[in-house]
């Protein structure tokens, strides 16, 4: 008989290890693994579980490569079986829930998450729906990873179609982790165990891998069968990518890092393709998180130290800083960065870890290795520890062995004794996706024309198309929408009651740029964002041509990160209506650059030469792309036939009531006689087509225009003067009275300017209820036949739509309307009147009846997704009124009824804010560094500086200014806002495109630069007069020439930092680092820092560390509390000098107040005074107001030529604050 080598040896010894201390804890009957049997009897955790599956796995694997004798593979068959039997239990376990995932699906509600834990027993579930935190997305995804790799590998887990579904609808239960906050792999959410739920990055990370792993795998059954194919959306897991990079090394709100992260850097998860990204998180946990005995979990986790007190599960914020720095240890976590040294094939550092965890190790009776769940600090050594960490021994503490830290030891031993490779453990590669970056894929793009007229007019500018009918007949042209309801097929299971991907989940772009085969048909989907009846925003053509390049850019991009075998194909359908460039507001002459004047000609030009904004394309007819092209096969258990599935469902039209120029052509004047069924073009008709009753038409389109008023809150009344302080002032230049350079300081307004001011931002009561008495009783008067009988005397938008409002305010949205012989309600001819407006982009009448109508914009959840996941938070309705944050991502019905709650009685707001968020929401995917310095974006307030910014720009008071913003086109909307965020000076000239193109300095420095281009203009008027003989003018009026000309230049330059810093509060920016540093200021202030009569406790150090979002939400809670934002933004740079104080008062030991708060306002108003004072004895400007003591109107008493300052300099702003600084703590 043949001896046993050594490794056999080795190797058995490492079977008999796996018996005495994972094996011998498994249920015979149903193959599950209790651990803690003394806290938690018979639970068996999903996690530790799918863990213990690893270690059997891994030692198959083993025993299958090293086999010596038919024993061995005896032993490895074991092994499988009992691998399989335990994947196969925790399946049925789920599967009992589906009920659970159904509805999870829907609405992501934590208690209809499935259970982390069941019955080692029974299967069953252990505790209640809300007895413990539940929603642990990255225990099913780690369940679905392993499933995918063990499949792979040869093991069949999944048995029949019914877990296939199952399987399935798994994957749309975790597809949507990336904005789906869950309580993490510690179970207890935020970090004070209140049962708050975060975004976490080792959850987004475990998600997006198990996708993946998913997509990759193929067929569950490993026959080939396409059926037990598991369908993945692209562009779920790119989003997961997405946000995971914009978080790492953040695990969440409350965690600075965790070492969970380790989990998704390297094995299992293997999540991150960047390599820089992957060392700066493990580098940001060895140094913050690492020790003697493995790494704590986070800082100031308080589980199972000496000092919690276990009688409740919560901590008190305040006593979270006392477990700082005698955090547990954990060996789990030795063994996580043993394996990911050896799969970056780190020997050295393997041999390292590999030690360490060695001295961890504690030895069972039977001389059996077991690993610790954790490492404690003894109360004796609490102080000294807390002096000098890791100074101290530690003590075993938990349970012994941890079943997940012994699986992950077995698993470590194979690799360490050489018995396995780190590819056998991989068996779908994901481990090379950090080193094996693949290029960008060029994108296939085919343009089709909707009928003849379209592809004439084409073919006139030189482009060659095919219609769609021309297309060949084994491709099948569709939109994304049916896209959607084919999916919602996917995964459907009678017999378990799973409809299989929500209808109303948005259908990502790269899942629409391939070929789907459908029996012997392929279909070929439009891209979601194509479709205009999702949202107005689509008729403006210049936001779908901006739509165009970004999207092809991602598509460009983000390919080749999602494995997907083949190129993708974008098919772009143009219609007669995006061939119009009607509809352009008055507002389209302020600069933009070359880009965003494009047509869709001039567009498609430029796809045809085979880039568009950086990206690669190739553009064909589809039969050309066959070839190459990315194919995906479609199975439908059930379905006789997949073709049926394509009966396209006829486009819904709305079937016009309301009279339109067509009726006039058709009838003469009786628009009584016919209903027009066709599209109204844009009316060019004279006044007597229109009412004929003018004075009563007049009462109601005022009544309308009145209730049409965009909302503000009277505290912001301020902000209106933004504009009185820099606009072109109807001066009297016979005026000499006075000194004239005084007279161009932006304080000196007309009097009936800054009286009118006061009632330019009406109060809810003013906007709703200010008519005249007499008007409001001809009003109440006027009958709703009256009314109906006005409407059909006119063919004309605007005054069908005034007509309809007031029919909505007076009768309500369901009253019937008598016309054409049938009874409509007042919401159906306002869909049609928004269907109008929208096609003959009149985006006034879109923004009124849209609000109306409640209609929520497709692309809102994306983008407030978007902002979301890279930190940036939101706030709707108006400042210091009803103003509404959204921290976490939303459901659609979640986001309308926020919407609806801020804004329920101002439809124009409703509409405005979603554009803009949808704006803000694609400018930060392509614009990601002008929002840096942001943390909190408040809309209101966006809302409010945009119509600032137009009074000043075209004179206008605030109510006209409001209008004009409602009328300028969403693409016009989106260029305001990127030159706000960057910085430029919003400007009403035209420049050459070029020109256009280069200006992309943000900041001060272009207000610099417009202001010599001013003075240097000037200059070389006058030189050219000179040169050209012009005589001089009179000395009188060459004193009022050059006082204009001075006036100018002095308009222009004065009010530039305080708009600077207007704009700057109203979009909450900070500096670099200003939470961090402001963080160390309160820490050292016992009593905290009063600012705007609300405390920042100093008690906040104790409850959250230094670089926690949470700590800058508590700041951002009380500057928010600062109505005008100049004033915010003073406070601000004192907060920040403050944090500086050493350097700036030039002392070690300033004095701290130590008996009450420090008032930071107190500081601001100090400075102010030096400002005047100073200024006094230069003999300024300040002395015809503050100096004088007369008001200038400067938010909260300052004077407003010190809010006009620069920060830096002699006379900046910074130069006051250190001298009162100084002044106070010296």
């Amino acid at each position: 008989m043949r001896s046993r080598s050594g490794s056999g040896v080795r190797l058995d010894r490492l079977l008999f290890l796996v018996e005495q201390t994972i094996l011998k804890n498994q249920d015979a009957a149903t193959g599950l693994f209790a651990n803690n049997c003394l806290d938690f009897p018979g639970q068996a955790w999903v996690r530790d579980n799918v863990y213990a599956a690893h270690a059997l796995w891994a030692l198959y694997r083993a025993y299958q490569k090293s086999a010596e004798f038919d024993e061995d593979l005896i032993k490895a068959g074991e092994l499988g079986m009992t691998c399989v039997k335990l994947m196969q239990s925790l399946l049925d376990c789920m599967m009992r829930q589906a009920n659970k995932v159904e509805l999870f699906k829907q609405y992501q509600r934590s208690p209809d998450a499935i259970h982390a834990k069941f019955s080692s027993r029974t299967k069953s579930t252990v505790c209640g729906d809300t007895e413990w935190g539940h929603l642990q997305l990255d225990a099913v995804s780690l369940f679905l990873l392993t499933i995918a790799q063990m499949t792979a590998s040869g093991l069949q887990i999944v048995r029949n179609f019914d877990e296939v579904a199952f399987v399935q609808n798994l994957v749309y239960y975790i597809e949507v982790g990336y904005r789906t906050p869950d309580f993490g792999i510690w179970e207890r959410g935020d970090k004070t165990n209140q049962g708050i739920r975060e975004l976490n990055a080792s959850s987004i990370g475990m998600v997006k891998a198990a996708l993946q792993a998913m997509n990759d795998v193929g067929d569950l059954f490993g026959d080939g069968s396409k059926t037990s194919v598991i369908t993945v959306m692209p562009d779920e897991i790119e989003q997961c990518s997405a946000v995971l990079n914009s978080m790492l090394p953040r695990e969440s709100f409350s965690k600075e890092t965790d070492a969970a992260l380790l989990t998704i850097i390297s094995y299992p998860a293997f999540s991150v393709e960047d390599p820089e990204l992957v060392t700066m998180t493990r580098d940001t946990i060895t140094k913050m998180l690492l020790g003697t005995y493995g790494c704590r979990r986070f800082l100031r986790d308080g589980y199972r130290t000496v000092l919690e007190d276990r009688s409740r599960l919560y901590y008190n914020k305040s006593e979270l800083q006392q477990f700082e720095d005698i955090e547990c240890e954990w060996p789990l976590f030795l063994c996580l960065l043993a394996l990911d040294a050896m799969f970056c094939k780190d020997k050295d550092t393997a041999e390292i870890y590999w030690n360490q965890l060695e001295k961890t190790l504690q030895v069972s009776p039977t001389g059996q290795p077991l690993v610790p769940e954790l490492f404690v600090v003894d109360r004796q050594h609490v102080a000294a520890e807390k002096a000098q960490r890791g100074s101290q021994p530690r003590t075993v503490a938990g349970v012994v062995p941890f079943l997940w830290a012994q699986s992950l030891y077995v698993i470590v031993s194979l690799l360490y004794e050489g018995f396995l490779a780190p590819a056998e453990l991989d068996p779908l590669s994901r481990r090379l996706t950090t080193y094996e970056k693949r290029p960008p894929c060029e994108v296939q793009v085919s343009i089709l024309a909707e009928n003849g007229n379209v592809q004439r007019e084409l073919r006139a500018n030189g482009i060659i198309v095919q219609r769609v009918d021309e297309v060949d007949p084994v491709f099948s042209i569709q939109p994304a929408s049916k896209l959607a309801e084919l999916l919602e097929k996917i995964g459907e299971s009678k017999k378990l009651g799973l409809s299989g991907r929500p209808r109303d989940r948005e259908v990502g772009l790269l899942s629409t740029s391939r070929l789907y085969q459908l029996g012997s048909k392929f279909v070929i989907f439009t891209p979601q964002f194509m479709d205009s009846r999702r949202s107005h925003l689509m008729y403006d053509i210049r936001i779908l041509m901006d739509e165009w390049s970004s999207e092809l850019q991602y598509i460009y991009a983000s390919w080749n990160s999602v494995s997907i075998s083949g190129r993708p194909l974008v098919v772009l359908v143009i219609n007669e209506n995006m061939l119009s460039t009607d509809g352009l507001s008055p507002f389209s002459s302020i600069s933009l650059n070359r880009f965003m004047k494009s047509t869709v000609i001039g567009t498609i030009k430029k796809i045809n030469t085979g880039y568009l904004g950086g990206a690669r394309v190739v553009m064909r007819n589809i039969s050309d792309f066959f070839r190459t092209t990315a194919v995906l096969k479609l199975e439908f258990r059930g379905v006789n036939r997949a073709e049926d599935l394509l009966k396209r469902i006829g486009e819904e039209r709305i079937q016009f009531n309301l009279p339109t120029e067509v009726d006039r052509k058709k009838s003469g004047t009786d628009f009584r006689a016919t209903r027009g069924d066709e599209s109204p073009t844009k009316s060019s008709l004279k006044r007597t087509d229109s009412v004929k009753d003018r004075r009563t038409y007049n009462l109601v389109h005022k009544a309308s225009m009145r209730h049409r008023s965009i909302i503000l809150d009277s505290n912001d009344s301020d902000l209106v003067q933004l504009r009185l302080a820099f606009a072109k002032r109807d001066r009297n230049l016979d005026d000499t009275s006075g000194n004239p350079s005084r007279e161009l300081s932006p304080v000196n307004e007309p009097s009936c300017l800054i009286t009118s001011s006061k009632n330019l931002l009406n109060t809810e009561v003013d906007a709703r209820v200010r008519l005249d008495i007499s008007q409001k009783s001809q009003m109440s008067d006027m009958r709703a036949d009256d009314l109906a009988d006005m409407l059909l005397d006119t063919n004309q938008l605007e005054e069908q739509a005034s007509i309809l409002h007031c029919l909505w305010m007076k009768c309500g949205p369901d009253h019937l309307v008598l016309l054409n012989d049938q009874h409509i309600p007042v919401r159906l001819l306002m869909e049609e009147t928004y269907s109008k407006a929208c096609e003959s982009r009149d985006w006034a009448l879109t923004r009124l009846t849209a609000g109306l109508l409640n209609k929520r914009l497709e692309e809102l959840g994306k983008a407030v997704t978007h902002l979301l996941v890279r930190q940036k938070q939101i706030t709707v309705g108006m400042p210091s009124k009803r103003e509404e944050a959204i921290t976490c991502p939303k459901t659609n019905e979640e986001l309308k009824e926020i919407m609806f709650r801020a804004y329920h009685d101002d439809p124009n707001s409703f509409t405005l804010s979603q554009e803009i968020i949808v704006a803000l929401g694609s400018l930060v995917r392509t614009e990601a560094k002008l929002f840096v310095e942001m943390f909190r974006l408040r809309i209101g307030l966006i809302i409010q500086i945009l119509a600032s910014e137009l009074a000043r720009l075209r004179s206008l008071s605030a109510t006209d200014a409001l209008q004009n913003l409602l009328m300028i086109s969403p693409f016009e909307l989106k260029s305001m806002l990127l030159m706000l965020l960057s910085g430029r000076l919003l400007e009403e000239t035209q420049i050459d495109d070029e020109t256009a193109a280069k200006e992309t300095r943000t900041g001060i420095g272009s207000f610099r630069k417009h202001i010599e281009e001013r003075k240097s203009l000037r200059k070389s008027m006058r030189q050219s007069r000179r040169d050209a003989g012009i005589p001089p003018p009179k000395e009188e009026d060459e004193i009022v020439d050059e006082s204009v000309d001075e006036a100018e230049v002095d308009d222009f330059q004065f009010g530039i930092w305080l708009r600077h810093r207007r704009i700057d509060g109203a979009l909450n920016r900070v500096p670099n680092h200003f939470y961090a540093t402001l963080w160390d200021t309160v820490h050292r202030f016992p009593h905290g820092l009063r600012i705007n009569g609300n405390i920042l406790h100093w008690g906040l150090t104790q409850e959250m560390t230094r670089r926690e979002i949470k700590f800058a939400l508590e700041v951002e809670e009380i500057l928010n509390q600062i109505s005008e934002p100049e004033y915010r933004e003073m406070v601000v740079e004192t907060l920040w000098l403050l944090g500086r104080l050493d350097r700036v008062v030039r002392s070690d030991s300033p004095r701290i107040p130590h008996d009450k708060p420090f008032e930071v306002d107190q500081i601001v108003i100090k400075a102010n005074q030096l400002f005047v004072s100073h200024n006094c004895e230069l003999g300024t400007i300040v002395l015809d107001c503050c100096a004088s003591k007369k008001s200038c109107g400067g938010a909260r008493g300052l004077c407003v030529h010190f809010l006009d300052s620069a920060p830096a300099g002699e006379y900046g702003t910074s130069h006051y604050i250190i001298r009162a600084l100084a002044d106070f703590f010296t």
